[in-house]
């Protein structure tokens, strides 16, 4: 069985997990696959969802494995993070079981996470005797620092609600597909060009609050994109704009 199973959906491609383990294969096949969507044309977004009970475990840390396969693992793993958090698409994990260690990178690494009923998540290193140091920084991003430290270090498991509530998780749904399908609603109401540029102002803003001119030079870059300067004419044509 191969690691991912990638399929065309509607504005998206569709990276299915068929196990619960992020092994080295798995995140290779993910790499692979957000590549495969960034270039295929008309692709909004990039969803990532699994089959079985179990989302994703995180990596594989059986005792017989040696020091520097973990540790090239966890690089591997978070360059995907990162990947998915630049990506210039819109990243969505579609949640719907268990989401233990890493797994909670993968998630927290994504623009969107929609949780089913049956999600789950729970950050586990320390309940082994390991840190979470590849995964909490992703973590700290959407929860603060504080509160990601909190859930590593008392291994509190979170259900959807719970993962909306703090920021982890974006939408709790009972038919998460159906709210995927609202999601991909409101993003075709925007313009791909767009959706990058927004990305990337948010990665210049991570270290700190911002400048005026980091504004400044982000707007530039909108009003001087053609295809955004002819929607804001036919917008404004349709009495849609102030």
């Amino acid at each position: 069985m191969t690691a991912v199973t990638v399929t065309h959906r509607p504005g998206q491609l569709r990276a299915t997990l068929t196990g619960p383990v992020l092994a080295e294969d798995v995140v290779k096949a993910l790499v692979a696959a957000l590549e495969q969507a960034e270039r295929t044309p008309r692709a909004r977004a990039f969803v990532i969802d699994s089959h079985g009970p179990a989302f994703c475990t995180g990596m594989p840390l059986s005792g017989d494995r040696s020091t520097g396969d973990v540790l090239g693992g966890l690089a591997s793993a978070h360059d995907l993070f990162t990947g998915l958090a630049r990506s210039p698409l819109v990243t969505v994990a579609l949640v719907d079981g268990q989401v233990t260690g890493g797994g909670v990178a993968l998630v927290a690494a994504c623009d969107q996470v929609v949780a089913g009923p049956e999600a789950t998540f729970r950050i586990t290193e320390l309940l082994v005797g390991l840190l979470p140091a590849v995964l909490l920084p992703v973590v700290a991003e959407r929860v603060g620092h504080h509160r990601a430290f909190s859930l590593a270090l008392t291994a509190h498991q979170l259900d959807a609600a719970g993962a909306v509530g703090i920021g982890l998780a974006d939408r709790a749904a009972p038919e998460p597909e159906a709210e995927l399908v609202r999601f991909m609603r409101e993003v075709a109401r925007t313009t791909p060009s767009a959706v990058a540029a927004l990305k990337r102002y948010r990665d210049a803003l991570r270290s700190g609050p911002g400048s005026l001119e980091q504004a400044m030079e982000a707007m530039r870059e909108r009003l001087e994109d053609p295809a955004g300067r002819a929607r804001m004419s036919l917008l404004a044509e349709q009495g849609l704009l102030p």
